[in-house]
């Protein structure tokens, strides 16, 4: 057997040399090894293994026009929530085979666009998080042709699969919790920006939930912004002058609003959860790493990512499937920033609640 020199990329033609056969019989095996005779497929996967041979993914497509490549276009890669969803998305193509190639919609930066510009010869498919309308975007990625699925946004288009976060349920257990101790009427909801998908359900079961409570909300109970700490805190220092006295709830459409209303809260000598509950969402690192520990909606980010890649992958392997529209479970995780006692009367103070003097009781 003859071996390719030091420092020289080991080939196909290498490996065909090695093992004593043609290279369309080491293309066969690595795109159709049932067409091979066991004996000769099994030598020749022990020369590549023997020489380090790596397939051209590249070359491998144009013949097979399967890349074992996966494209993923999100909104953001910045924060734990899209590493989480992608670590999920990473070890489910990894159990199948596939790989990964990653871009972020560039409308925030003025970038160019993920999908136009998407080199579709090295892609088998299409996972597409949506988290705010975006009909150019959705427009084409309909028109690149590739199998899809949607992350986030139930679009009920043709053949195209989708994954959802519980945000009804979620939401509801987090506006339950804080009304078992704190009035509706003193109940808040700090969102992200008024036309995320996310913020929108969330935000319309905050209501339903004071309407359930004989309380006809407010406007200025419900308030969008943006998903960051900065949005929270600017929130929570203009709620400290019109919210007077008494405790309050306050459910965020994330757990980095959540903070900023926790900075805002405790820099203005307020206690938590004294005169404040506040309950955040996604249940990040950060909700444990708090103090207090942050009351957060479990979010199963990994799942969320592992079940796009599979929906995909059956997509691509079956594409005559019926459609499928996975929607996956939150939890409410109660932690010291929400915990307290029942509520008195509506629109009073909680039973036994008071602003905390000198000696720390209440």
């Amino acid at each position: 057997m003859t071996t390719p020199k030091a420092g020289k990329p080991v080939s196909i033609d290498d490996v065909a040399t090695a093992a004593g056969v043609s290279t369309a019989t080491v293309s066969r095996i690595l795109n159709a090894p049932k067409l091979v005779a066991p004996a000769t497929a099994t030598r020749v996967m022990r020369v590549i293994k023997r020489l380090g041979y790596r397939p051209n993914r590249f070359a491998q497509g144009l013949m097979t026009r399967r890349s074992r490549v996966l494209g993923i276009v999100l909104p953001d890669m910045h924060g734990e929530f899209y590493s989480e969803l992608l670590r999920g998305a990473n070890a489910r193509a990894r159990r199948s085979s596939y790989h990964l190639l990653v871009t972020a919609d560039g409308a925030a930066d003025h970038g160019p666009d993920p999908i136009a510009t998407a080199p579709f010869g090295l892609i088998d498919g299409l996972a597409l998080m949506l988290t705010e309308p975006n009909e150019h975007l959705w427009k084409e990625a309909r028109q690149s042709g590739l199998p899809m699925v949607v992350l986030d946004a139930d679009l009920d288009a043709e053949g195209v699969d989708s994954v959802l976060i519980d945000n009804t349920s979620g939401a509801g257990e987090a506006i339950a919790h804080l009304l078992s101790s704190v009035p509706a009427s003193r109940c808040y909801f700090v969102g992200g920006p008024r036309d995320n998908f996310d913020t929108g359900q969330r935000a319309a079961t905050f209501t339903r939930a004071l309407r359930g409570a004989r309380h006809r909300p407010r406007p200025d109970q419900t308030a969008y912004g943006t998903y960051s700490p900065q949005w929270g805190r600017t929130w929570g220092a203009g709620m400290l002058e019109r919210a007077g006295t008494g405790v309050i709830g306050v459910m965020a459409a994330d757990d980095e609003i959540a903070l900023g209303v926790l900075d805002a809260l405790l820099a203005a000598g307020r206690s938590v959860p004294d005169d404040a509950r506040i309950v955040g969402f996604n249940d990040s690192r950060l909700a444990s790493l708090l103090r207090p520990a942050l009351s957060s909606v479990r979010v199963p980010l990994a799942e969320v990512g592992a079940a796009a890649v599979e929906a995909l992958i059956n997509r691509i392997q079956h594409p005559e499937s019926p459609v499928v529209r996975k929607t996956m479970p939150t939890q409410l995780m109660v932690r010291e920033s929400s915990r307290g006692e029942r509520p008195g009367p509506p629109d009073a103070p909680p039973r036994g609640i008071r602003r905390r003097s000198g000696s720390g009781s209440s």
